[in-house]
């Protein structure tokens, strides 16, 4: 399951995902949570990615990161 679809079902905004993540603000997850393909995408780092697995009880794992087909 992608973060973004994650977020949605659970009706928060990037403000109150990065508050549950501790990211430093919105913008930074507003990135994790964009198609592989844009720009501004970025992967989230070990921590975070560690925090996004737990706090979505595992259904958001690492690889649902990465667009491993076309």
């Amino acid at each position: 399951m992608k973060l973004n679809d994650w977020r949605t079902v659970k009706k928060l905004s990037y403000v109150q995902l990065a508050l549950k993540l501790g990211a430093s603000h919105a913008g930074v997850v507003r990135r994790w949570c964009l198609d592989p393909k844009h720009q501004y995408y970025t992967i989230p780092n070990q921590e975070f990615m560690r925090n996004i697995v737990n706090m979505t009880d595992g259904a958001v794992q690492p690889n649902d990161f990465y667009k491993l087909h076309e």
